[in-house]
């Protein structure tokens, strides 16, 4: 694409930012505060994607999109990022995910009037579905497509990838407007196969990202800013739609170090003193005050490490565990378990000792929560009994007594039941 055309382009999604902040009022902030990166004609970005924060596109699809249909992508894409769509997926099928999000978004942008190019899902009977329901309703060869036009004025190709090759095309009719949809769609657009969700961690991603990304921490707060800020300004049925939306979000997320605030508060302490300096940055030249009095909080942080917990699961599980050593400077114990002790080791409070971002996981066989219980029993009793968490799907034989330290259980699984302590859904 000439320099002339791609500065025209630039000047297009200014316009088409500025118009959805203007006209849509739920989505002007976040519109104006993500960052949109060109990827030229590349293949993994087909047409637009999001990894979270950015979001990319392709130069030659875009510019083949009318003003209102451009206003309607870059709105779909934000409401990816709104919705932490990315982080949701878990260990779910990625198209099929896919899919199921862009349902719940195009019904969404849909009934607020949005102008879709054909080809994006958005089955009237998946209305007021979180993602997550859309997902398991959803057939496993759920087809999903992307939009590619005909031969047009800015120069797209009928069907064609980067390398010149015709792709299959074919028409869809899945987003066509019933008597009771707004929403006009435009029947000379061809379709093919592709998402539009890509992982931060993809070097191609990574190459394009902004520097000053926020971090995780960072973009959750963002989030929930967004959020408050959309949901005012939605009238009725939208906003509970769009608040169905950001509570499936909620729930899907790991939000065990907020519990963990009620336990621990008073048990970390806030009272610094200039000597000794903090161990933690004495190794890095740094002279730091140090807590006056060691914080004596004690977590025993057990993994279950049996057959039926995934490795994606399991490196999810380990990442939240180094966020929280970051977070909370109190000693840990980490226990991998299956049906019986794998391996136990310790952490002492604020000795600048990281979690191994490759955790090697020991066990695989069955399930049994006692042997933990057994342990937390007979090691680590005092005057102020410690935290245990539990990362498991649940399936496995409990410890037969009530348990004299609070418990928190993280639950792959949201359909098991377990005999005391709280529950997250993980």
């Amino acid at each position: 694409m000439a320099d002339s055309s791609l500065a025209e382009l630039e000047e297009r999604l200014v316009g088409a930012r500025i118009q959805l902040a203007m006209n849509q009022p739920f989505l002007a902030s976040a519109v104006m505060r993500l960052p949109m990166r060109g990827a030229g004609r590349s293949d993994w970005c087909p047409t637009m994607c999001t990894d979270g924060y950015h979001i990319f596109y392709n130069s030659q699809w875009t510019a083949t999109l009318s003003q209102n249909e451009l206003c309607g992508v870059i709105a779909h894409e934000v409401l990816h990022v709104v919705f932490a769509h990315g982080e949701r997926q878990q260990d779910r099928e990625a198209r099929r995910w896919n899919i199921a999000c862009d349902h719940a978004i195009n019904l969404l942008l849909m009934s607020q009037g949005f102008k879709l190019p054909i080809g994006g899902v958005a089955e009237r009977r998946y209305r007021e579905m979180p993602s997550e329901e859309i997902y398991d309703e959803l057939p496993p060869n759920a087809e999903f497509r992307i939009f590619v036009r005909e031969a047009t004025e800015a120069g797209g190709a009928r069907g064609e990838g980067e390398d010149g090759d015709a792709e299959e095309i074919f028409r869809s009719t899945s987003n066509r407007p019933t008597d009771n949809d707004e929403a006009a769609v435009d029947p000379g657009v061809l379709v093919s196969v592709g998402v539009d969700l890509i992982s931060p961690n993809d070097p191609r991603v990574k190459a394009l990202a902004d520097l000053n990304a926020p971090d995780r921490e960072q973009l959750d707060a963002l989030r929930k800013s967004l959020r408050t800020e959309s949901i005012s300004r939605l009238p009725g049925t939208a906003s509970a739609a769009f608040q169905q939306e950001c509570l499936a979000s909620d729930q899907s997320r790991i939000d065990w170090r907020e519990l963990l605030r009620c336990w621990l508060y008073d048990r970390i302490l806030s009272d610094w003193r200039s000597f000794p300096f903090s161990r933690k940055h004495l190794v890095r030249g740094l002279y730091m005050p140090s807590i006056g009095v060691e914080a004596p909080g004690h977590i025993v942080f057990a993994i279950d490490t049996s057959g039926s917990m995934t490795d994606k699961m399991l490196a999810a599980i380990v990442g939240e565990l180094r966020a929280f050593r970051e977070t909370f400077p109190c000693r840990l114990t980490m226990i991998q378990c299956d049906e019986s002790i794998q391996e136990i080791q310790e952490f002492e409070s604020m000795d600048g000792t990281e979690i191994p971002k490759l955790l090697s996981i020991k066990g695989r066989g069955g399930t049994a929560f006692g042997p933990v219980f057994d342990w937390v029993a007979a090691n680590a009793q005092g005057v102020n009994p410690p935290v245990l968490i539990y990362a498991t799907d649940g399936y496995g034989s409990f410890w037969k007594r009530t348990p004299e330290w609070p418990v928190i259980w993280l639950l792959t699984d949201g359909d098991v039941a377990v005999p005391h302590g709280k529950t997250v859904r993980v």
